[in-house]
């Protein structure tokens, strides 16, 4: 926004100007001189009434839910807070909205009042059709004198971020059995650092136990093999790679999908080893998902990439650079919806 003069508004009060004028000049009434003094004087208050209600007034967005999932109706908490006994009819905001993961961007103009020595407060109705990251700022405020002779600009900076989820837990239709063949061993080495597996107790060693399960430094203090008693977790993980290739309409079904396996899977106590192609980084992201948690910040994480168009480069670029992974879950939009296959690599 930026600061305007109204030429169309200076003409009008000038003709009303000179029209008192000459009904005083015509009438010699000290009540029209009266009103040329206060109409000679009333513009110069007006105008320097909004330049101090500029420096003054301040101007917040927040949203007070922070996650959201699809299809659901969010609020966002405008605030103008006006410590002066001035006020303004005409104020205007402009809010841009920007969804981060698909680029779509947009704006708003909304008008809202700038009341004397108080707080205006206003929640915004949004709804969330698709899933991804969402970025409100709002770009300029402009305030007009009572005359609406100005507009004066004002600078602001204040944003907002909302992360939407896919709605509900999400389920496969069908028997989610048939993924099985994308498992594969979970190598608790995999990651330095990361333990893939609750581990209710440590005990001493007995034959047939996993080496990957030997507490290694436990034992090296006690000088016999101890090793970590894991329950909860399968010892095994489902790998799934999540195609963002497609349209937006596409992508997003297929995050939606995504979504719906990897909690279900996380809900049965399989770990999830979830991957997707970075664009950005020219390399695969992974990231490793034990609960719901840990499945909404993969789903922010991801929301921070780009969607490409080649649909098949993805298999290849797995044969290459994951040719130790026998198989895995391809998640990818085909035949005019999101589904899911068990690639078997050779």
């Amino acid at each position: 926004m930026k600061t305007k003069v109204h030429v169309t508004r200076i003409i009008a009060y000038l003709v009303q100007y000179l029209l008192v004028a000459f009904l005083f000049w015509f009438l010699r009434a000290h009540f029209f001189l009266m009103f040329l003094v206060v109409m000679s004087v009333v513009p110069f208050l007006s105008i320097g009434a909004v330049f101090l209600l500029r420096r003054f007034v301040e101007v917040t967005l927040v949203a007070p839910e922070r996650e959201q999932n699809k299809d659901e109706i969010g609020f966002l908490h405008l605030k103008v807070k006006n410590p002066l006994w001035i006020f303004s009819f005409d104020a205007n905001l402009i809010l841009w909205t920007q969804n981060c993961f698909y680029g779509d961007t947009g704006k708003t103009r909304i008008s809202v009042p700038i009341q004397m020595h108080a707080t205006y407060e206003k929640m915004i109705p949004v709804r969330y059709s698709m899933n991804g990251m969402y970025r409100y700022r709002l770009d300029g405020f402009a305030m007009r004198d009572l005359l609406g002779i100005v507009s004066l600009a004002k600078k602001v900076t204040t944003e907002t971020e909302v992360v939407i989820y896919p709605a509900g837990e999400g389920t496969r239709t069908g028997d989610m059995s048939d993924l099985s063949k994308g498992m594969t061993e979970s190598e608790e080495t995999q990651k330095k650092g990361h333990d893939f597996s609750d581990v209710s107790d440590v005990r001493e060693y007995i034959p047939g136990d996993k080496l990957m399960s030997i507490h290694w430094k436990l034992s090296a203090k006690r000088d016999i093999l101890m090793v970590k008693d894991r329950v909860s977790m399968s010892d095994q993980q489902m790998v799934i790679l999540t195609e963002l290739s497609g349209e937006d309409e596409e992508v997003d079904q297929v995050l939606s999908l995504t979504y719906g396996i990897c909690d279900a899977f996380v809900r049965e106590q399989i770990y999830v080893r979830l991957m997707w192609w970075s664009e950005g980084r020219f390399a695969f992201e992974e990231r490793q998902i034990l609960n719901k948690d840990a499945l909404k910040k993969a789903f922010a994480d991801l929301y921070y990439d780009k969607t490409y168009k080649d649909l098949e480069k993805t298999k290849e670029l797995m044969r290459s650079i994951h040719p130790e992974l026998t198989a895995y879950v391809h998640i990818c939009y085909r035949n005019g919806e999101a589904d899911a296959e068990v690639v078997e690599q050779d």
